[in-house]
């Protein structure tokens, strides 16, 4: 009697991964900003997409601290405060010199060879002033680290502040390319191409320097 139900299951996950994706994306670029309000109707209104995939895509990121639940009435989108930033870069650096150290140590050749890739393309990116571009890369970028790290855990603890580490990224720049900023990721990838875990380090510690002291001038109002 389970055959039955594998199809519909798995139409179901695939549709709440859709909409979390989604949510998780316009949360992270400030397309809904920190205080709004938005009813599941109009959440599933703006997705196409059902009320439970919608739902349990709303529920997952209220338990990453990005939504706020209103029973029977919606949802409001997290705030973003000063302090609150200052306490995921505290988080968030010895995870990410974790995951920059392994995977400088234990990428794969074929890994080597995209970071290398990534980090030419993000200098282009910079010189031409793409944004767009640079947001794709480090994204791929992003990913590739925690899969080439080899740390699992260390992997998991970063996912759950990489929309928080976006939408910062979004309030301070919009859709500007700092170079600082973006040499220190091109820094990072070629450290890592090279296998080089302590310039890694240094790269990584470099880029959240720059990020702490974007956060402590620029507080988010």
């Amino acid at each position: 009697m389970a055959a039955p139900n594998a199809e519909p299951s798995t139409e179901l996950s695939s549709l709440t991964e859709r909409a979390y994706a989604e949510l998780e994306q316009m949360i992270a670029t400030l397309e809904l900003r920190p205080g709004a309000f938005v009813s599941e109707a109009e959440l599933c209104e703006r997705l196409g997409i059902g009320r439970t995939p919608v739902r349990e895509a709303m529920q997952r990121l209220a338990r990453e601290h990005l939504l706020q639940i209103m029973p029977r009435r919606g949802c409001v989108v997290a705030d973003c405060r000063f302090g609150e930033e200052l306490n995921v870069i505290e988080v968030r650096r010895p995870l990410e010199l974790v995951v920059a150290r392994g995977a400088a140590a234990r990428a794969t050749a074929d890994q080597r060879h995209r970071f290398a890739a990534i980090a030419d393309a993000m200098f282009d990116a910079l010189e031409k002033g793409d944004f767009d571009a640079f947001a794709q890369l480090d994204a791929e970028f992003n990913q590739l680290c925690l899969v080439a790290c080899g740390n699992p855990i260390a992997a998991s603890m970063m996912r759950l502040i990489s929309t928080q580490n976006r939408r910062f990224w979004f309030m301070h720049h919009r859709r500007t390319l700092p170079r600082e900023g973006v040499e220190s990721h091109v820094d990072i990838a070629r450290a890592i191409a090279a296998g080089d875990a302590d310039q890694a380090v240094k790269a990584t510690e470099r880029l959240l320097a720059y990020v702490e002291d974007l956060a402590r001038h620029s507080p988010v109002a």
